[in-house]
């Protein structure tokens, strides 16, 4: 889902960038499920998505004993 979602913003921000998807980090902290542009996503992919990217909706979630953020290249 964010996979698609980045898509989407570089598709109608900077459609000559989804080239470079795979340049794209995404952070997700899996305490909260807080997602976020990794700062070693190049510019201007990084700026374009971060400015547009939606948190999903919270789930309730049990407490996670020690939060690890996750980082992924999309």
């Amino acid at each position: 889902m964010v996979r698609l979602q980045v898509v989407k913003i570089l598709i109608k921000e900077a459609e000559h960038l989804v080239d470079y998807l795979s340049l794209v980090v995404i952070e997700i902290n899996s305490s909260d499920g807080c997602v976020s542009v990794h700062e070693d996503t190049p510019e201007p992919l990084f700026s374009k998505i971060a400015s547009n990217l939606e948190q999903p909706k919270a789930k309730k979630v049990s407490k996670v004993p020690s939060p690890v953020p996750t980082a992924i290249n999309i």
